[in-house]
C-alpha cells in the first residue's frame, strides 16, 4: 500500500482492507500516549512495527486486541524507560490546550509535552511525530513556541501543519495540529482528491434503529430546540448525511449534552449515534474492537486520531525514512531560522540559487545552466552586461566555453589556459559551440567572434586574443583565443565554497571592466556618517561596506543611542579612537590584534557593543567570547557581543562558530535580529 489509498469500494470494506495491520517489518515506532491506539493503527497499516505507552488500562486492552504491537500500562514521567527507536510518535494529552479543556497549557498537571521532549531527547530518533488541538496554535501559542524552540535545541527541524481530517478519507471536520522533527527533507502528506461524507461513511446504518438505540426525549427535543435558538443556530446540529461530520469529542458522543451527535430520522425522531457508527466517522475499521463500557468506547473514540489520518501520516514518514538525504548540524539550524532569515542550504545545488541571467527552454537544461555558470563568472569578474541581449549574452558565453573547453556544468576545474596550450581559432569556437550547445552557426560568420561575442572578456584581459601569435593583425584568421593564466585559476575554482572570497581577493587591487567603463564611478573610499555627525572615508571593500552598514542601519535601530568609539580601516587600523572614554569605562589597555571591528557605548544603557564585521574572517566564536569577557572583566559598562554579516550566505557559512550569548544582524534583513541564546531579546548577558 502506498502513502496514500484510492476508495474503489464501500467506505466500510475500504476501510477494513486499507488498514489492516501489516506484518511487522519495519522500523519500530514507540508510541507515547497511545490511547486506544488509533495513530499506531495508522503506523502498522503502513508495515511499521509499533509499542504503545498509556496510562488507562481500558485503552491498552483495546490496544493489544486489534493491533501487532504491545501497550504499556503506565503513568508515563520523564524518567519512563523506552526501547530504542527510529520513529516516536503520540498525542500529549491535549486538554491543557483544546477549546473545551480551559487551555491552561503548561500550568495543567495533564501537560504531557515534558514527558514528550525527553524522549526525544533521549531516543534521539530518525524522525518524530506529534498530534495535538488547534488551540494550541492560537491561545496557547506562546506554549507551543517553548515546546518547539527546545524540540529545535535538540537537533531538528521542526515543521507543522492545521491538517483536517476530512482531506484524508475522514468522513469529519476535525483540524488537527501535526509537528514533526526530522533531519532531512520530510513533505507532508498531499490532500486526497475526493471528501467522504456522513452518508457515505454509515451507509444504511444511519438509518436503522437498532435495539441499542437511545432515542431523545421530548423534553430533550425541547431543550435542544431552545439552545439552538439561543445560539443563533442556522444550520441544526444533527448528524447531516450529505456532508462531512462535525469534530467528534468525548463530550458530543458520551454526554446527553445539546451539542451531542444525534441523528435525525425520516419519522422525525432523533437517536444518538451508535458506538460504531462514531467509530465509522473516525475512520475506525468494523473489524476493530473496543473494550470496556459504552462511554469508555464513546471517550477512546473522541480522544483518537483518526486512522485514515494516522495512515497517511506514517506514509510520509516512511518516504522521509526511505531517502537517503540528511542535513548536517549546521543546516538544521539553518532550516529553524525565522522565516524572514531562511537561508539556502549547503545541500542544495548552486543552480538552484544563482539567478539565470539567460533562459533557453528550447535546449537541454544542462546546456543552459552550464551557459548561466559561464555568465555568472564573467559578471563577477567585472564584464558589464547592461545593454546586451539575452542572444548577445548567450554568444559570448559558448564562446567563452569553447575557450576553456568546458561544456557541462560543475566541470570548471578542468578548465584550459594558454599555458596548457588551448588555444581555438573563431571557427574553431564556432565548430566547439555547434557540437555542445545545440546551435547551428554559420562559419562565415567568424567575425563575430572577434566583434561581438569576445570583445569584452578579451577588453578585460579574462581572454587573450593572439595566444598563439601575439603579434599577428585583427584580421588575421588564424589568431587563436585561449583563457589567461591569470585569470584561469579563479575560473577553475568556481563552484567552491570559497569562490567568491577568492574572487574578492583576486580583484584586490585590479580595476574590472566594468569599473574602467563607468564614468560617473565614485571615488575608491566609502563614507560614513557617524553618530556624532563626523563623516569618515573608509576604503573600498565589502568588510566595509559591511561597517558603514553596522554604523547606519544597526546602531539607530538597536544601539540605545550609542556613539562609536573605535572603528579601523584595512589601510588604518585606527581610523577612529575615542581613548577618553574607553579609559573611564576601563576598557582593557588596546592591542590590535585583540579590537574587534567596532565598539560603540550606549550612555543610556551603558551598554558597550563589542561588534565583528564577518566577511571573510570569523565571527564571535566561542574562544573569542571568552577572550573578550577576560579582556572587559574590569569593564564598568555592560557588554553585548554582536556579530554582523553583509548577506544571509555569509552567515550560513559561519553560524556554526558563533557564541552562545551573542547577538547576529545580517544587513540583507536589518530589520531582524537573531539571538543565540533566547532568554531575551537584546542586552547584556552577566556570568552565572
Amino acid at each position: 500500500m502506498g502513502q496514500t489509498a484510492e476508495i474503489d469500494t464501500e467506505y466500510s470494506e475500504f476501510l477494513g482492507k486499507t488498514l489492516r495491520p501489516k506484518t511487522a517489518a519495519g522500523p519500530l515506532v514507540v508510541d507515547l500516549f497511545a490511547g486506544c491506539g488509533g495513530l499506531a493503527l495508522g503506523f502498522e497499516a503502513q508495515g511499521f512495527e509499533t509499542r504503545g505507552y498509556e496510562m488507562d488500562s481500558t485503552c491498552c486492552a483495546t490496544y493489544r486486541r486489534n493491533l501487532s504491537g504491545e501497550c504499556v500500562t503506565v503513568r508515563l514521567t520523564p524518567e519512563s524507560e523506552l526501547p530504542t527507536a527510529r520513529v516516536l510518535i503520540g498525542g500529549p494529552p491535549c486538554q491543557p490546550f483544546s477549546v473545551i479543556g480551559n487551555q491552561n497549557g503548561l500550568s495543567d498537571s495533564r501537560n504531557g509535552f515534558p514527558v514528550f521532549i525527553e524522549a526525544v531527547r533521549r531516543l534521539n530518533p530518525d524522525v518524530f511525530l506529534f498530534e495535538n488541538v488547534r488551540g494550541l496554535l492560537y491561545r496557547s501559542k506562546p506554549y507551543l513556541d517553548e515546546i518547539l524552540q527546545k524540540l529545535k535545541g535538540l537537533g531538528y527541524v521542526i515543521e507543522y501543519q492545521l491538517i483536517n481530517a476530512v482531506d484524508y478519507y475522514v468522513p469529519q471536520r476535525r483540524e488537527r495540529l501535526i509537528v514533526v522533527g526530522h533531519r532531512g527533507v520530510f513533505s507532508f502528506p498531499r490532500a486526497c482528491a475526493k471528501r467522504v461524507t456522513a452518508g457515505e461513511a454509515l451507509g444504511g446504518m444511519a438509518m436503522s434503529t437498532p435495539p441499542e438505540s437511545r432515542f431523545l426525549t421530548k423534553s430533550m427535543d425541547e431543550y435542544v430546540a431552545r439552545y439552538e435558538a439561543a445560539s443563533a443556530c442556522i444550520t441544526p446540529r444533527d448528524l447531516h448525511l450529505d456532508e462531512s461530520a462535525r469534530t467528534l469529542t468525548c463530550r458530543n458522543l458520551a454526554g446527553a449534552t445539546s451539542d451531542m451527535q444525534r441523528i435525525k430520522l425520516p419519522d422525525g425522531r432523533r437517536r444518538r449515534i451508535l458506538p460504531r457508527e462514531a467509530a465509522r466517522l473516525q475512520s475506525f475499521p468494523d473489524w476493530f474492537q473496543f473494550e470496556g463500557t459504552e462511554t469508555d468506547v464513546f471517550n477512546q473514540i473522541g480522544n483518537a486520531v483518526p486512522p485514515m489520518l494516522a495512515f497517511h501520516l506514517a506514509g510520509a514518514v516512511r518516504e522521509y525514512l526511505n531517502t537517503k538525504e540528511r542535513l548536517a548540524p549546521s543546516e538544521i539550524l539553518y532550516r529553524n531560522l525565522p522565516p524572514q532569515l531562511e537561508l539556502s542550504l549547503i545541500h542544495e545545488s548552486r543552480e538552484e540559487h544563482m539567478t539565470p541571467f539567460v533562459k533557453h527552454p528550447e535546449k537541454k537544461r544542462q546546456t543552459e545552466r552550464v551557459i548561466n555558470e559561464a555568465l555568472h563568472i564573467l559578471s563577477v569578474l567585472g564584464i558589464p552586461f547592461e545593454g546586451l541581449s539575452n542572444r548577445r549574452l548567450e554568444k559570448m558565453a559558448m564562446a567563452f566555453l569553447a575557450v576553456c573547453d568546458v561544456c557541462k556544468p560543475g566541470s570548471w576545474d578542468a578548465a584550459k589556459d594558454s599555458s596548457a596550450g588551448r588555444a581555438l581559432t573563431s571557427r574553431q569556437i564556432i565548430e566547439y559551440v555547434n557540437s555542445h550547445f545545440e546551435e547551428d552557426i554559420s562559419s562565415g560568420s567568424y567575425d563575430d567572434i572577434r566583434r561581438k561575442d569576445l570583445k569584452l572578456p578579451t577588453v578585460a584581459g579574462i581572454i587573450l586574443k593572439s595566444a598563439n601569435n601575439p603579434g599577428a593583425s585583427t584580421n588575421n584568421p588564424t589568431r587563436a583565443y585561449a583563457l589567461s593564466p591569470v585569470y584561469a585559476p579563479t575560473v577553475r575554482a568556481y563552484g567552491t565554497e570559497d569562490w567568491e572570497s577568492d574572487v574578492e581577493d583576486f580583484l584586490s587591487g585590479r580595476e574590472t571592466l566594468s569599473e574602467r567603463l563607468d564614468d560617473s564611478r565614485p571615488m575608491s573610499l566609502i563614507p560614513v556618517a557617524l553618530p556624532s555627525g563626523v563623516v569618515l572615508q573608509l576604503s573600498k571593500g565589502k568588510h566595509n561596506q559591511l561597517q558603514k552598514a553596522v554604523i547606519e542601519d544597526f546602531l539607530p535601530r538597536y544601539g540605545e543611542g550609542a556613539a562609536i568609539l573605535y572603528i579601523g580601516d584595512t589601510t588604518n587600523r585606527l581610523l577612529h579612537l575615542d581613548k577618553v572614554e574607553l579609559k573611564r569605562l576601563q576598557f582593557f589597555e588596546l592591542a590590535h590584534e585583540e579590537l574587534p571591528d567596532i565598539i560603540a557605548y550606549s550612555v543610556q544603557k551603558n551598554w558597550l557593543f563589542l561588534i565583528e564585521a564577518v566577511h571573510s574572517s570569523g565571527p564571535i566564536s566561542k574562544l573569542r567570547h571568552e577572550q573578550l569577557r577576560e579582556l572587559t572583566k574590569e569593564c564598568t559598562a555592560e557588554i553585548v557581543y554582536v556579530t554582523a554579516f553583509l548577506d544571509r550566505e555569509t552567515f550560513r557559512k559561519y553560524a556554526p562558530e558563533i557564541a552562545w550569548e551573542t547577538e547576529v544582524w545580517i544587513a540583507e534583513a536589518p530589520d531582524h535580529i537573531i539571538h543565540f541564546d533566547g532568554k531575551r531579546f537584546l542586552g547584556p548577558y552577566k556570568p552565572e
